[in-house]
């Protein structure tokens, strides 16, 4: 088998037989199957058979595509000319061509007809919105791929950069009313006597004429036909449906032919992982859900693609993320728990993730408002931290990488009642994002909200450049708020209007920042977005007061929603900020917000709305285990002192102390006196002296007799004797004749 070719940096993808994989021929181009090894994705390497003859407008049509992306349309990441042969690389579509589609269905049902045809329109209407750039045959450059088991999605994978015909060709071309009218009553004529179209199946070869002639009518001059078209066409649609996409209707994946199968993929893993079942979740078609034999995790099995189709760049990736798995220091990251070989087959299997996808999250609330916007944001700060510290060198993350963990798997019935509420009034979530590359990934399936940013240009810049900027963080949040809505999810905005345009105001000039080469650092972006939206909140209306309540007169006294201080106040102590809002990028940052804004959103939310919470949060059976579900009915917590914290602490050792020991009996104040003992003499005791009598004439004793005796305590008790008499003692030793009586002394 020959070696594959390798054009500048991108790898000629090659089948088994070692062919090139063509993807389109005719008398102007030759498409071929590539992979971008710096990228870490398929491509679409398009090289134009003549020489251009208008290099100006060949030149402005790519930029035009670079710099207005949009979800619908393939991203243009390369372009320019080698060797005389002008050729421009397109991201690839993981999905059949619609003319192949169409051809080998001989019935359709009618509601998959009316959302393809939908789905068309959109596709097209975004590509004409940029220019005169849709290709005379759409049906070969529109691509038909499944996300969802009852939901199809038709992307642009071509465009026409050349002029390829004169004005006079174009005058004769068909009007796209007529031709829209033409599709409109054949549709209205399947729908019989209902509003909608009902599961019974139409004709496939007259559809796929209909919207065919169609598409080839549109273009720039047609915009608002399209989009009345469109929405006359939702109008049949049925509103609930029932069952999935039949297999014989399913659109046929791009990469799958050149994969291992299911079957073999299990096969290599035998030993290792348990699959527990081969029902495939089409936003991400290439897993397996699987158990490991030895620690029991739920874990994610695929292949890694071979090196006649992506090099060993995968391979390489998969290993280094398998290596940073054992060292447990990056805890936002999903782990890659098994890299595997067998039978010339290569497999990984990551951890699942136990929460949603921010795609999911978006799909199910179609938009967020800029509060919940922030705290993704803020979130996502510190995981993208620990991304460029793991240095995996990954270039792409998709809306379906960035998940947000909530304690509960996705198939909990409390995940679904989380769904229902804002982010703002979850107990906490956390943000995980995947970072090695996956089949999904490579083969372009998903949401990237880098198409609103400028690609890069692999010529000026370097191998590795910044790419976690504010810039794509702005890119993101214009997903978040539904600005950029996911393709096939109509948006409803969420929030005040004003509100909205001040943050999609910032965000857009964070996107021009990023088109000129000079993006912002994170940490900037995010103290600029809490600055704007906590003075939004601050010039907010105060609640209306209930008419049970007497009104106030003052006019001084704050109300609840204007705790916090003004932005040139010295801001608060980074100890009150509370542990949701995981802004660890707000430290670096030289321009800070005098107030975290996540404080501001849980702070006013739990004083100023209704005890009208969702059940699970006061249930102790529903609560999550991260928080005890009495917490969220506490009042907040006042700031105290540093110092006030260490004396009551210090003081309520003191007192615990001293009851410990007057309990246990060994306290000081318990403790009697020692008495202290005169020590004895032993060689020449001193016996104590006979009492004298009580006479007038006893003799006094010299001083130097007096002063030379000392005299010792009793050391027998006391006898009691008649009144008159002395006591003579008898020393115990020979000494008698050297005691002398001595009288008592004077006072």
């Amino acid at each position: 088998m020959p070696e594959p070719s390798l054009f500048r940096h991108y790898q000629i993808v090659q089948d088994a037989d070692g062919n090139n994989v063509e993807l389109l021929r005719n008398t102007q181009q030759v498409a071929v199957l590539a992979f971008d090894t710096r990228q870490m994705e398929f491509v679409h390497c398009h090289v134009l058979l003549a020489p251009l003859t208008d290099r100006a407008g060949f030149e402005a049509g790519c930029r035009k595509l670079q710099l207005a992306g949009h979800p619908l349309l393939s991203r243009l990441g390369d372009f320019g000319e080698d060797e005389g042969n002008p050729f421009y690389i397109t991201s690839n579509v993981d999905g059949e061509t619609l003319r192949t589609y169409l051809v080998r269905q001989t019935e359709l049902p009618g509601w998959l007809a009316v959302m393809t045809a939908c789905r068309a329109l959109e596709a097209v209407t975004a590509v004409c919105e940029r220019g005169d750039l849709l290709p005379e045959t759409p049906m070969d450059s529109l691509r038909l791929v499944q996300t969802g088991p009852q939901a199809v999605q038709v992307l642009v994978a071509d465009y026409r950069l050349l002029p390829a015909y004169s004005g006079r060709a174009k005058a004769l071309k068909a009007p796209f009313e007529k031709q829209a009218k033409f599709l409109k009553a054949f549709l209205q004529e399947q729908t019989g006597t209902g509003p909608t179209l009902p599961d019974a199946p139409l004709p496939g070869a007259d559809f796929a004429e209909l919207l065919g002639s169609c598409l080839a009518a549109a273009g720039p001059d047609a915009l608002m036909g399209m989009r009345e078209l469109r929405l006359t066409l939702l109008r049949l649609a049925p509103d609930n449906l029932a069952g999935e996409i039949p297999t014989a209707q399913k659109p046929r994946a791009l990469m799958a032919p050149h994969l291992a199968s299911y079957q073999e993929v299990a096969r290599g893993v035998v030993n290792l992982v348990r699959i527990q079942s081969q029902r495939l979740d089409m936003a991400s078609p290439y897993s397996m859900r699987g158990t490991l034999t030895k620690t029991g995790r739920t874990v994610l099995v695929e292949q890694v693609p071979p090196v006649r189709l992506c090099g060993a760049g995968a391979l390489a990736a998969a290993e280094k993320a398998f290596r940073l798995d054992k060292k447990r220091e990056f805890p936002s990251l999903v782990h890659v728990t098994l890299v595997h070989e067998s039978e010339g087959i290569t497999c990984l299997a990551e951890e699942q993730v136990d929460g949603m996808s921010l795609a999911e999250l978006l799909r199910e609330r179609r938009a967020l408002n800029v509060h919940e916007t922030y705290l993704v944001l803020a979130s996502l700060d510190s995981a993208l931290t620990q991304l460029d510290s793991a240095d995996l060198g990954t270039r792409r993350l998709r809306l379906e990488d960035i998940h947000l963990l909530t304690g509960f798997p996705r198939e909990d019935a409390r995940t679904a009642k989380l769904l229902l509420t804002k982010l703002n009034e979850w107990p906490s979530f956390t943000v995980m994002v995947r970072a090695h590359p996956t089949l999904a990934a490579m083969s372009g399936r998903g949401t990237d909200p880098a198409v609103l940013l400028p690609p890069p240009n692999p010529t000026t810049d370097a191998i590795n450049p910044p790419i976690w900027t504010a810039s794509w963080m702005a890119a993101l949040g214009r997903f978040l708020l539904a600005l950029e809505p996911l393709p096939g999810t109509p948006a409803e905005p969420q929030g005040g209007a004003r509100e909205r345009e001040t943050v999609a105001r910032l965000l857009d000039d964070e996107i021009t920042k990023g088109h000129e080469g000079i993006p912002a650092k994170r940490a900037d972006f995010l103290a600029r977005y809490a600055r704007v939206v906590q003075h939004h909140d601050l010039v907010k209306p105060a609640a209306a007061v209930p008419v049970s309540e007497p009104l106030e007169p003052a006019p001084h006294k704050p109300t609840r929603t204007s705790r916090t201080s003004p932005v040139s106040q010295q801001p608060l102590k980074q100890d009150r900020i509370p542990p949701v809002a995981l802004t660890a990028g707000h430290s670096a940052s030289t321009e800070k917000p005098s107030i975290g804004f996540a404080e501001l959103l849980f702070r006013g939310t739990a004083e100023t709305s209704p005890a009208t919470g969702p059940d699970w949060a006061k249930s102790a059976d529903d609560a999550p285990p991260t928080i005890h579900p009495d917490e969220a009915l506490l009042p907040p917590r006042e700031y105290v002192p540093l110092w006030l914290r260490a004396a009551v602490f210090l003081g309520g050792s003191m007192i615990f102390g001293a009851i410990l020991a007057h309990l246990s009996g060994e306290a000081s104040w318990q403790k009697k006196p020692a008495v202290k003992a005169v020590p004895v003499v032993p060689a020449m005791p001193v016996p104590t002296p006979a009492l004298p009598k009580a006479t007038a004439s006893a003799p006094r004793p010299s001083p130097e007799i007096s002063r030379a005796v000392e005299v010792a305590p009793p050391l027998i008790p006391p006898i009691s004797l008649p009144a008159g008499e002395g006591i003579g003692l008898k020393p115990p030793s020979p000494l008698k004749e050297q005691i002398v009586d001595l009288p008592p002394q004077p006072r």
